[in-house]
């Protein structure tokens, strides 16, 4: 991965930062800001159950001549108690999936301070953000009466869930459930109904997806599982930035100006 690939991913790490962070972390978090402490400190009915463990990733791809592609992803995952989190991201090598030594980039997500970091280890460069400072640009106004109007796409059908009881993953009690949802023929060129399938366990203490199946004709197959699970506390310094790290601000996206009548 090349230094202009790798600041792209950062960038997008730090767009959804706090939102998405990483596939299977559960994480409720306050929205941060200029009173992320205060935030913190008023969302105390979140379970934040404080956690460390390896996020293993498997996605299995079968091609129309029969070929199948199997990629594998490994992201090292921690979580105190007070809601920060750190995702170490490690590329991995061919068909073995073995790990690098070190990960290609690092994301730290703090909900009490109001800020979210994207860690560059290779060269030793940092991004910052404050949540809620971006704004997002809106999109230009729709054309009333357009000779072209998009055609209507089918209705979707309501997702079908279904219940899979508990049983115990990692030492833990998880409740399961499934969810399956139909896009109806033609709405993405299909030919034919598509069936995607997502299957989730979660922990019943501090609400932590341990595993996570995802079913897709059109991606494969996906199995997301944490492993090496430990509910000890994590050190304090995984969610700080060391000083031998150049940190950059990224700036607000600034609002663009209403047209004039």
């Amino acid at each position: 991965m090349n230094n202009n690939s790798h600041g792209l991913l950062s960038v997008l790490c730090l767009a959804v930062l706090g939102v998405i962070g990483s596939p299977l972390a559960a994480q409720q978090v306050s929205p941060g800001g200029a009173a992320g402490a205060a935030n913190a400190q008023s969302a105390n009915h979140i379970d934040r159950t404080a956690y460390s463990a390896d996020e293993v990733r498997v996605t299995t791809q079968t091609l129309a001549d029969g070929t199948t592609i199997t990629r594998k992803s490994l992201t090292k995952v921690y979580r105190d108690s007070q809601g920060r989190m750190r995702h170490e991201m490690f590329e991995t090598q061919g068909q073995s999936g073995e790990p690098d030594n070190e990960p290609y980039i690092i994301n730290i997500h703090d909900p009490v301070a109001g800020v979210g970091y994207s860690l560059n280890p290779r060269d030793h460069t940092a991004q910052r953000r404050e949540y809620g400072s971006w704004t997002t640009s809106p999109g230009p106004h729709p054309v009333s009466g357009s000779a072209n109007p998009a055609p209507e796409r089918p209705p979707m059908p309501r997702p079908n869930v279904e219940y899979l009881g508990t049983q115990m993953i990692e030492s833990l009690e998880a409740k399961g459930q499934r969810v399956t949802r139909i896009i109806p023929e033609g709405v993405e060129g299909n030919d034919r109904p598509m069936k995607i399938t997502t299957e989730t366990w979660v922990s019943v203490k501090g609400r932590i997806v341990l595993v996570s199946i995802s079913s897709d004709p059109r991606r494969g197959e996906t199995e997301t599982r944490l492993t090496n699970l430990s509910l000890e506390e994590p050190p304090a310094e995984l969610f700080q930035v060391t000083a031998d790290y150049t940190v950059r601000e990224l700036q607000p996206v600034s609002k663009p100006e209403a047209p004039s009548d």
